[in-house]
């Protein structure tokens, strides 16, 4: 979270495409005119005219995290796509924008870009409510070192449902993702 002093600092910012994320990731992808940017999407199966196929579709609709300086996204938004909106909330009369830091949203990609590991997303809300629900605070911090997450950091938990222990990322107030991950990887970090 930041309220924007420094308008050239390069920030993970959580933003809506309300219209339209398909449009929103076109235009943010232009050699040109793009930004960084990430849109985590998981596979559905879908029928197609009888046929079942799969699809990558967005884990949230509308979420979108563009990397870049404030200053460079109003631009972007005031020349090239407006549709574009920033999370904000107020806290003391004041507006803040809701970023992530570098690590955690390096963290939160390289899980959720992993095709071979079967991935789960999981709303903040869903965490810690229930007892068959992730439980954060039983788990410990870790790093993985070697296997397909190398030098990712998050949670090494017990997930209800799933057979093995799983190694969650979580962006704070928004969004987790889950992968299940050899123990032999795992260093405690905490």
């Amino acid at each position: 979270m930041v309220n924007v002093l420094d308008k050239d600092k390069i920030l993970w910012y959580v933003m809506r495409a309300y219209k339209n994320e398909n449009t929103a990731e076109d235009r943010l992808s232009n050699e040109t005119y793009g930004l960084e940017y990430f849109i985590p999407k998981q596979k559905v199966l879908r029928t197609v005219k009888v046929k079942k196929v799969f699809f990558m579709v967005p884990v949230i609709h509308s979420l979108v995290f563009v990397h870049a300086s404030h200053q460079k996204i109003v631009d972007f938004k005031h020349n090239y796509y407006y549709d574009l909106q920033f999370v904000t909330w107020k806290s003391g009369g004041e507006l803040v924008y809701l970023t992530v830091p570098d690590e955690d949203m390096t963290n939160f990609i390289k899980v959720c870009k992993q095709a071979d590991e079967e991935v789960h997303f999981y709303k903040i809300s869903e965490i810690n409510k229930e007892k068959d629900k992730i439980n954060i605070e039983k788990g410990k911090r870790v790093r993985v070192h070697g296997g397909p997450f190398d030098q990712v950091e998050g949670y090494f938990i017990k997930v209800a449902k799933k057979r093995g222990r799983q190694l969650v990322v979580i962006i704070p107030d928004l969004l987790a993702v889950s992968a299940e991950v050899k123990p032999e990887y795992i260093q405690i970090i905490d």
